[in-house]
């Protein structure tokens, strides 16, 4: 069985929408775990009036706000799967991609995170691939992706996949992949370090890691899942034929230049600040990191506080500060 796991937070269309796509699939041995992250608005009435009698749905609500990691960890208790896909509410996955997610971890045993490829489909950016590839560069903790938004269309061009390997006895058993359902072709796959958005882990290999970082609340904790996963021995992967259609959601009245840096509202930027500090301790080197504290994260702070003050948004400029602070002396 997949355990399917969906956080959602005040989106009560598009996590209805994104249920459905993953009941649509072609996979039959599947739940699906909404956890509802205390929505002040009809998210829970709406879950539960279309999908309340589906015995493969349930619905649960955190008592307060407590954001992704804390959600997903709520989740994944309830989880009855031997595997556990995490996805964002804002996608609408392909048919296949459970088959294809799980033969990947046929073709490779030694896989504890696969992720599908995620193709953008919100306005003004549409049909392009979010990224081949994910990791950070370790001396200034900026995002690493390779070929970020690519179109679609190009996607055989680019000489970067890598051929799966044959099953081996250590493989996932074919039985896995749903009577009457058919294996498909060994896909090519291409490593990365994380993925975010969407991705399938084993039960044991997030049991092994323990779960979601909690004190990250937002931003980074998808990171350092996915690098605790390496550190245990594990291999990270993206399925190239496992597909989601990563709609995107838009805060009402969101300035785009600070959406594109991810420093939309005062929280998120404050986590963001302060978590990338977090992140590059647990998993850099001691110089890498302190190369990160010292240097890199104080010019961050001046410029994402200038890009926040030139759109008139002194709250966001202040978050940041606080959040590199608060990383700097381990808060």
């Amino acid at each position: 069985m997949i355990s399917v796991i969906i956080p959602t937070y005040n989106r009560a269309t598009m996590v209805c929408d994104c249920v459905a796509s993953v009941l649509a699939t072609n996979y039959p041995d599947l739940e699906v775990i909404v956890v509802d992250d205390c929505s002040p608005d009809d998210t829970s009435t709406r879950l539960a009036e279309r999908f309340g009698n589906d015995p493969r749905v349930k619905l649960i609500r955190n008592e307060r706000n407590s954001f992704q990691a804390v959600s997903r960890n709520n989740g994944a208790r309830l989880a009855k799967g031997e595997y556990l896909f995490f996805l964002d509410d804002d996608n609408l996955v392909h048919p296949e991609i459970f088959t294809e997610l799980l033969a990947a971890f046929d073709a490779q045993p030694n896989a504890g995170l696969v992720a599908p490829l995620a193709i953008h489909m919100r306005r003004g950016k549409t049909g392009v691939i979010w990224s081949l590839g994910s990791d950070f560069n370790r001396w200034t903790s900026q995002p690493k992706d390779t070929h970020p938004n690519l179109p679609l269309a190009d996607f055989d061009t680019v000489p970067r996949c890598v051929p799966a390997r044959g099953a081996t006895s250590a493989s996932v058993p074919r039985a896995a992949l749903g009577r009457g359902v058919p294996k498909p072709p060994t896909a090519p796959l291409i490593p990365t370090t994380y993925y975010p958005n969407g991705f399938i882990v084993p039960r044991a290999v997030y049991d092994r890691v323990g779960g979601f970082e909690e004190s990250y609340e937002q931003i980074f904790e998808e990171s350092d899942f996915g690098w605790k996963i390496m550190e245990a021995g594990f291999k990270c992967f993206i399925a190239t034929r496992a597909r989601t259609d990563h709609l995107g959601f838009l805060e009402p009245g969101c300035v785009p230049a600070l959406r594109q840096l991810g420093i939309e509202k005062p929280r998120r930027t404050y986590c963001f600040a302060r978590n990338r500090l977090r992140f590059a301790r647990r998993h850099f080197s001691w110089l890498q990191a302190l190369c990160v504290t010292l240097i890199f994260a104080p010019l961050s702070a001046v410029y994402y506080g200038a890009v926040a003050l030139k759109n008139r948004r002194p709250d966001i400029a202040g978050a940041y500060l606080k959040g590199t602070l608060a990383g700097i002396f381990g808060l």
